[in-house]
Formats: structure tokens, sequence, C-alpha cells
């Protein structure tokens, strides 16, 4: 099996690109501002989608978490399978609707394209979208000694990026960090070097999940996430 068919089969059948088990509920309730983890925060980086709930918490801002959350679809995109892509989609969208869903916060910069330019053009997609760093915009962390990744699917994010983690260069750590497009899950090797070099000079800050999942299995010590500073920040 290709890594698209895995890919897909993991995300029809899961509800989730890594295609972990898990229990898919509808709770039957009207959820009007919900935050959406997203596969890697859901999966395999939990504590970062920890930090972004206590975040959302010290700014008073009301949300809950979908007990029925499931993938945006944003790889099936990438991998050229609109058609199943589309059907996620329009999936999730029936789902939110029937939330009662108004605003969709989101700390993944992929399911934040998706939403943004895959969802709207759909019908039926009525909804408010919000990165969380839009929601910190007015906080400052001093970023001396580092630089940052800017992810590729958040980059109209860079020049805030920049306004709130002061101290830092103009200049991205790297163009990508080899996670997306299905990149990793086709070519691990080719992950690993273009990784290693985001990582090779000064420590990296990424507001990235896949981005913190990929380096810092090169170097944790050299890759901080946004979200758990700006908490740290707020504490």
């Amino acid at each position: 099996m290709g890594y698209l068919e895995r890919i897909r089969e993991n995300i029809l059948e899961k509800g989730n690109s890594y295609g972990e088990d898990m229990d898919i509920v509808d709770d039957g309730e009207i959820h009007e501002v919900i935050l959406h983890r997203g596969c890697t925060t859901h999966f395999r980086e939990e504590h970062i989608s920890n930090a972004v709930i206590n975040l959302l918490n010290k700014k008073g801002i009301d949300f809950t978490v979908l007990s029925d959350e499931t993938c945006c679809g944003l790889m099936l995109y990438y991998l050229g399978d609109d058609e199943t892509g589309d059907k996620v989609a329009k999936d999730n969208i029936e789902k939110f609707n029937r939330h009662g869903v108004k605003k969709i916060i989101t700390l993944c910069p992929g399911c934040y394209e998706t939403f943004t330019k895959q969802y709207t053009r759909l019908p039926g997609f009525d909804i408010e979208v919000v990165f969380v760093m839009d929601l910190v915009s007015d906080e400052e962390i001093d970023g001396a000694g580092h630089v940052v990744m800017d992810p590729c699917h958040a980059l109209d994010k860079k020049d805030l990026a920049r306004s709130i983690i002061k101290n830092v260069p103009e200049k991205r750590a790297n163009s990508c960090c080899g996670f997306g497009a299905g990149v990793r899950a086709g070519s691990s090797e080719l992950t690993k070097k273009m990784a290693t070099r985001t990582v090779s000079g000064d420590r990296v800050i990424t507001y990235c999940p896949a981005c913190y999942h990929t380096l810092s299995k090169i170097d944790e010590d050299k890759c901080v996430d946004f979200y758990e500073l700006m908490d740290e920040h707020l504490s």
C-alpha cells in the first residue's frame, strides 16, 4: 500500500492521518466556539494542545473541544486526492453545523490553511476561522538567541510572529521542516535531511506542531514551541 492510500485509509476509517484508534462520540451539544487541535497535537504532541488550552483559559476565551473532532483533510489535498479531501471536508462541515459552531480556533497552520482555503469554497461553511496566534497579538516575549521557523501553511503570520517574538531575525530558520504534503510519510530520509539543516544553527521557535514534531526528533534541545513559551510567559 502506497503512502497516499495509507493516509486516505487512516483518515476515512480512523478519523486521523496517523491511523490511531479514537473514540468519535457526538455529545449532541451546541458548541459555538471550538478549539480544533489537529492530528499531530492530538496524537503526537499533546503537550502543545495542553499549553494552548492553558493559554486560552488565561486570556479568558470561552471554547470547547469537540468529542468527535476528526482530521481536516489537509494531506489528502496536498497529495492530489481532492475528491476524498472534499468528502472529509463536507462531513466536517455537516458536523460543525450540527454542533452550531460559529468560530473555529486552530493552533495547527495546516488546519488553518485547509479551513480558510478549502472549506470556504464548499457550500454550508459560514464559520469564522481564527489562528491562536491572533488571540495573543497583544503579548510580547523575548526570543533572543532564537530564530523563528515560520510554517509553510501560515506564512501570512510571519510578521505577526515577529511583532510578538522580539529580538529574532527576520529570516526564517529554513524553507521547510520536511514534514508537510506527505513528505515525511513518503521519504523519512529527506525529512531528516531537511530537519537537520533547520536545527543546525540557533535554537528554533516554531508555532507549528508538525514542525515541532519533526525538528524535536532531530534535536529536542534546539526546538521550542511558541505556545509553550507563551503559556510560561503568562503564568
